[in-house]
């Protein structure tokens, strides 16, 4: 098996910890987040890092990443120095580490700098009506993003950090599934539709992104609302599929 780093230039001196990942990831990291993928704090050389630690595979899956496409890891880098690029927030990528051999990937980890944060877009949504403002400073960010031709497909509360206090109010997270194209009104309406399930917030998120945009409201309600009933119908399939 072969493990492959890779390092942003201005990072070079942490190829121990890149050389030591592993140790560092199972003996000496606090656990922030785990499911489909495993989040992990690391503190190294005096500083903080966030390590991701993508799901394993499936057979198909790791032929695909190892031979057609970049992995999660690998996009995750790129698409968070993209965001950067286009003037928006994400917690300073510092490399990742694939583990492969020459038909599969094995492993693979992203590993960025540790982002303080005071909240995430789930305290807005569980709180809307007495933080409209911050909801709609946060639309005009990504009214930003859309214009910049960035298309973030897992745009959804968790992956959306909160910092009031800060120069940079949202950085946004688990960045490996984006697009980058120009996106028509009715893309932009099913980039923001899974940021709730209530259909009165959805609403107000499209008269916002209509107010801060040269966008028909009527057009903004429509389309949200069409991705919304489209998203339900989905995950209701998903629950028969289950058995649930």
């Amino acid at each position: 098996m072969h493990i492959s780093n890779f390092i942003d230039k201005k990072e070079k001196n942490l190829e121990d910890f890149f050389g030591n990942l592993e140790n560092l990831f199972f003996e000496k990291s606090s656990l922030l987040g785990e499911g489909r993928n495993t989040l992990k704090k690391i503190q190294f050389n005096e500083r903080m890092f966030v390590v991701k630690s993508f799901k394993i595979p499936n057979i198909f899956q790791a032929i695909i990443y190892a031979n057609i496409r970049t992995s999660k890891a690998e996009r995750s880098y790129t698409n968070s120095m993209k965001l950067i690029s286009a003037g928006l927030h994400s917690p300073k990528p510092i490399g990742y580490s694939v583990h492969r051999n020459k038909l599969k990937i094995f492993q693979s980890y992203y590993i960025s700098e540790y982002h303080n944060y005071e909240y995430d877009f789930r305290y807005l949504v569980n709180n809307f009506n007495s933080n409209i403002k911050i909801v709609e400073d946060f639309i005009k960010v990504i009214i930003a993003m859309h214009d910049s031709n960035i298309y973030h497909h897992d745009l959804t509360p968790g992956n959306i950090l909160i910092s009031p206090t800060s120069s940079n109010v949202f950085s946004f997270i688990d960045n490996n599934r984006m697009s980058f194209k120009e996106m028509n009104l009715k893309m932009r309406m099913e980039s923001i539709s899974k940021l709730a399930n209530n259909i009165d917030q959805l609403n107000i998120f499209a008269e916002l992104y209509a107010k801060n945009s040269s966008y028909h409201q009527d057009g903004c309600i429509k389309y949200i609302q069409r991705a919304n009933r489209r998203r339900q119908r989905y995950i209701e399939s998903k629950k028969i599929l289950r058995g649930r």
